[in-house]
């Protein structure tokens, strides 16, 4: 493991590809902490986990061959869904999709992130269909393109006079909203309003011509988001968090250090402290994602983090934080949220998960999720 992050990455991309292609190969993955991460956290997200198995064993490369095998599957997926009706359909579905997201994560092309993306879009609306509560479309105006969102509300608990407290959820480096259903239901079974966003850069947001430019695009998404809730009559906007998983919790520190308006943020393996160091870590794959998302060369990357000063914004965010972090974590250190809660102005409970992996993998479900909505609901009303 520590050879794979201390020597492995510093390598040139193209080695770093072929080793990676030839760990996966050899059934050795989950001695890659990116794939182990990634394995387990897809799974959680509605993956299933033969078909990743499939996935890893049949393809040869990290580009053309891996990118064909999840299609290949996910159309395998969609049509066993075809077959089936109501919940059953639903997951089936989101097993399709969390495949043509994973061939996203190779892809790097224009026209072939718009063509899998798209599939993966149309897969969306048959999860949807067979959903509840339902899902809106949200679009915000961006200066290009928009900002996509899925807003969804408790339509089975009685709304509160105010309006439904509401979490946004941001994206990480290997998320989209769209794979975050699990999480939206667990919140939404508690009571909470959501909306998750692609942020500028990411996913359906990407595809309509924007990308992450500057730290102000946090300022202006936090209020159009927070607009969004004061003008919703199903929302409380006095009760708003963020909640960010891995590289999310970057952005969940940007919009609650810009917007006071956000009163809790929780993070679940947040790189919330020394993104630079985090990214710098970054197998190829990875590192070309936060190149994708925003729209830069590597030499750029230095000095968007220098413009982007996260370590700075930590002293303004004045929310109420519960900051989760897996004791083992490979990717960001633990002493990331150490130092982050010494930083943080608002009040700060860190979790840190005994023996636990990047997103607390192992113990996500049964353990934080629950701690987590627990700790929300004790926030908002005491």
């Amino acid at each position: 493991m520590s050879l794979v992050k201390n020597v492995v990455t510093l390598l040139p991309d193209g080695w770093q590809d072929q080793i990676m292609a030839r760990i996966i190969a050899s059934d050795n993955w989950d001695s890659v902490p990116s794939f182990d991460m990634l394995f387990k956290s897809y799974v959680i997200m509605g993956a299933d986990r033969d078909d990743l198995l499939e996935v890893f064993s049949s393809a040869d490369d990290l580009s053309d061959s891996f990118y064909h095998h999840c299609r290949r599957v996910a159309r395998q997926r969609e049509e066993s869904a075809s077959q089936l009706t109501s919940e059953e359909a639903r997951w089936e579905y989101q097993k399709a999709l969390m495949l043509y997201f994973l061939a996203d994560w190779v892809s790097f092309e224009e026209e072939r992130i718009a063509e899998n993306y798209g599939d993966l879009l149309d897969v969306s609306e048959n999860v949807d269909a067979l959903g509840r509560p339902k899902t809106e479309k949200v679009y915000f105006p961006w200066s290009e393109g928009r900002v996509a969102a899925r807003f969804r509300y408790p339509d089975g608990h009685k709304a509160p006079a105010d309006g439904y407290p509401v979490v946004m959820i941001a994206q990480g480096n290997d998320t989209v909203k769209e794979t975050f259903l699990y999480v939206e239901d667990q919140l939404l079974q508690n009571g909470f309003a959501v909306l998750n966003v692609d942020q500028p850069g990411w996913g359906e947001s990407r595809l309509s011509g924007n990308r992450y430019r500057e730290r102000d695009d946090a300022r202006v998404l936090a209020d159009r988001c927070i607009s969004f809730f004061e003008e919703n009559p199903q929302t409380d906007a006095s009760k708003a968090a963020v909640f960010g998983f891995s590289g999310a919790g970057t952005w969940a520190a940007m919009l609650a250090g810009t917007d006071p308006r956000f009163k809790w943020m929780i993070t679940v393996g947040g790189a919330i402290y020394n993104l630079g160091k985090s990214i710098r870590w970054l197998p190829a794959m990875q590192k070309r994602q936060v190149m994708k998302h925003w729209g830069c060369e590597e030499s750029e990357i230095e000095g968007i983090l220098q413009e982007l000063a996260l370590n700075d914004l930590l002293p303004n965010i004045t929310a109420h934080c519960l900051l989760v972090h897996g004791e083992k974590d490979s990717l960001v250190s633990v002493e990331v949220p150490r130092t982050a809660k010494a930083l943080i102005e608002g009040p700060v409970e860190l979790r840190i998960v005994p023996g636990g992996d990047h997103m607390c993998s192992s113990t996500l479900k049964e353990k934080q999720l629950p701690y987590i909505m627990d700790w929300m609901r004790t926030q908002m009303y005491g």
